[in-house]
Order: C-alpha cells, then sequence, then structure tokens
C-alpha cells in the first residue's frame, strides 16, 4: 500500500513532458508552452508579458498566446535595444509647445491621478522643469481632440 501511495504521489507531481517538435510546428503558443520553451517559470513568462518584453494577447482569464515569432524575437533583440534611450524625446518638450499638468486638468476638466495613470499608460514623454512636469501639447491634444 505505501509502494503504491508513493507511485500515485510521483506520478500527479511529475511534469507533464512536452514534444517539443510539436511545439516546434505550432504558431501559437500558450503562456505554459512557451514558459517550457524558454526554460523559465510561468509567472516569469507573464512578467516578460506585463513589462511588454514578450508579445501576447489574452484572449480571456484562462487563455494567453504567445506567437511563436515574438518568442523567436525576444532572442534576436539585444539587452542595450530592449531599454530604447527615449532622452531625446524629453529635448523636444519645452515651455512653447507643451502644456504643465495644471493646464491640462483645467483644460480638459481630467483628475491628477487619471491624468498621470493615462501618461503612464500611453506611454506619453514628461519633463520636470522647475517644480512643473511638461508634457508637448501635439501628444495631449491627440487624445483629447473630439
Amino acid at each position: 500500500m505505501k509502494q503504491n501511495k508513493i507511485a500515485t504521489a510521483e506520478k500527479a507531481t511529475k511534469l507533464d513532458i512536452i514534444n517539443v517538435d510539436e511545439l516546434n510546428k505550432k504558431d501559437f503558443l500558450t503562456a505554459k508552452e512557451a514558459a517550457y520553451i524558454l526554460n523559465m517559470s510561468l509567472r516569469t513568462v507573464y512578467r516578460l508579458i506585463q513589462s511588454k518584453e514578450l508579445n501576447a494577447y489574452n484572449f480571456s482569464e484562462r487563455k494567453t498566446l504567445v506567437r511563436r515569432k515574438d518568442i523567436d524575437m525576444y532572442f534576436d533583440l539585444s539587452l542595450n535595444d530592449i531599454n530604447i534611450d527615449k532622452s531625446h524625446l524629453k529635448e523636444l518638450i519645452n515651455l512653447e509647445n507643451s502644456y504643465t499638468m495644471d493646464e491640462v486638468q483645467k483644460k480638459y476638466n481630467i483628475s491628477s491621478s487619471a491624468l498621470f495613470n493615462l501618461i503612464k499608460r500611453l506611454e506619453i514623454q514628461k519633463k520636470q522643469v522647475g517644480k512643473h512636469v511638461l508634457v508637448r501639447k501635439e501628444d495631449i491634444d491627440k487624445i483629447f481632440a473630439p
């Protein structure tokens, strides 16, 4: 009986071995299959997806697919290319072509937290000048234009 219990426990905890040949034929992989190919934990794959280092599409709460091509491209990028230098974009922001955060809040009647979340989500460049934070008028007007 003891040997049966041990065998049952080992069978239940044994990792499913995925056939690599089948995975290489697929164009779209689940997050679990991507983790297996990348030799990473499933949580690490989800972290890469969340940080937008790995492209994926979340169809539902339990269905996230990654293109095989995106996994291959992940390795084609060097570490320097992942952290794109956007400092030259900040140089384009000046007092003449920019709004302060207060001006945007008053003009478009939006709260400061909603504005900062929008800027963060859309990855709009901003620049700190003294006590003011500036964003380009062009970028803000594109968002709120009717």
